[in-house]
């Protein structure tokens, strides 16, 4: 059995805990044909998943991985065809992303989690920090009437676009210590539900709403590299809150018969239910 390894990389709330959960209970599910099923799973793996899984189920929001500290899932996985191998899933949490951008840190863990050559890279769509335009605010402000005055605001690098964040971790994973050589890179706009009605593809999405990164992926990634879009509904709607009312969104979910067909994977002009074809694609 061969092994293999992808790291799932994003800010914080960008989805991937969500995916991972979406991931489990299509693969335990087993209502939709999909790109690899699951072979076994390793003891003591089964916690966690089926705890987030649950949640997912159940139309709840996720508790954030960064209180529960970082976990890395071990699956063993079949192709449709091909021989049983192991896939490495860190479930890292995006606090330590942005801590590559904000602090110049990277935890040993998290180092070594980025030692390998499949990337997903997650972007919540509906959750973009866009760049501030000094013409564009001092325009509104007129409008509202409000006087622009005081002392200037001290620059955070918490309060970058988004786009800027991500460019820079990108060209982290192209230097010493976290250079491994030429990637696979899959783009995942997650909560794609959100944006869907813009009528656009998700890599003219990405065009549009993140110029910047595009530009980065289409030209500054290097020689050999392998970059891919999807646009990805793994949780389908708004889910519950915790202590609060029950969401009218969440209910529908709830009510789904098959809830894999909760799930939404498109890419370039096909669309499907199969979660595992982004990771499936990462394997090259």
């Amino acid at each position: 059995m061969s092994n293999k390894s992808i790291v799932a990389l994003g800010l914080p709330a960008s989805g991937k805990t969500t995916f991972l959960a979406a991931l489990w209970h299509l693969l335990t599910n087993e209502k939709v044909n999909g790109h690899l099923s699951l072979a076994k799973l390793e003891a003591g793996e089964a916690a966690h998943l089926r705890s987030i899984a649950s949640r997912w189920l159940q139309a709840k929001n996720q508790d954030r991985t960064f209180h529960s500290g970082n976990k890395t899932v071990k699956l063993s996985l079949k192709p449709a065809s091909g021989e049983i191998f192991e896939l490495t899933f860190p479930d890292i949490a995006g606090e330590a992303f942005a801590q590559m951008w904000e602090m110049r840190e990277c935890p040993s863990d998290v180092a070594e989690a980025l030692q390998t050559n499949g990337v997903l890279l997650f972007i919540h769509a509906d959750k973009i920090r866009v760049p501030g335009w000094i013409a564009d605010d001092l325009a509104q402000s007129q409008d509202l009437g409000v006087v622009i005055g005081g002392d200037p605001t001290p620059w955070k690098p918490q309060s970058s676009p988004t786009q800027v964040q991500l460019v820079d971790i990108l060209q982290c994973l192209q230097l010493p210590p976290l250079y491994v050589g030429p990637r696979r890179l899959a783009v995942i706009l997650s909560a794609w539900d959100k944006v869907e009605n813009d009528g656009v593809s998700p890599e003219r999405f990405l065009k549009l709403n993140l110029p910047l990164l595009y530009q980065y992926l289409e030209g500054g990634l290097g020689e050999g590299w392998k970059m891919r879009v999807f646009g990805v509904s793994a949780q389908g709607a708004d889910y519950d809150r915790e202590g609060g009312e029950p969401n009218a969104d969440a209910e529908r979910m709830r009510e789904i018969e098959v809830p894999s067909h909760r799930i939404r994977v498109v890419a370039k002009d096909a669309e499907s239910h199969d979660l595992t074809e982004p990771v499936y694609w990462l394997l090259g």
